[in-house]
């Protein structure tokens, strides 16, 4: 089941739930508001040693060379 994201309206907290779809109707579990506002959610997958997920760590310049997807030409 995916993991959702959202944000209160009325408490103003952020959780996440798990959901079987996003069709469904998510809750708030402190207040029990339904007016949420869905949050961007990231997640990485993999391990390493360094405790960053897997995720390249960006060079002195920026960003790491094939890392992150802006076209930098670090090379």
């Amino acid at each position: 089941m995916p993991l959702y994201e959202y944000k209160c309206g009325k408490c103003d907290k952020s959780f996440e739930i798990l959901q079987k779809s996003s069709n469904e109707k998510a809750v708030c579990p402190d207040c029990g508001e339904t007016s949420l506002e869905k949050l961007f959610s990231v997640f990485a997958s993999g391990s390493s040693s360094s405790g960053n997920g897997g995720i390249p760590s960006p060079s002195p310049g920026g960003c790491a060379p094939g890392g992150c997807g802006c076209g930098s030409n670090m090379g």
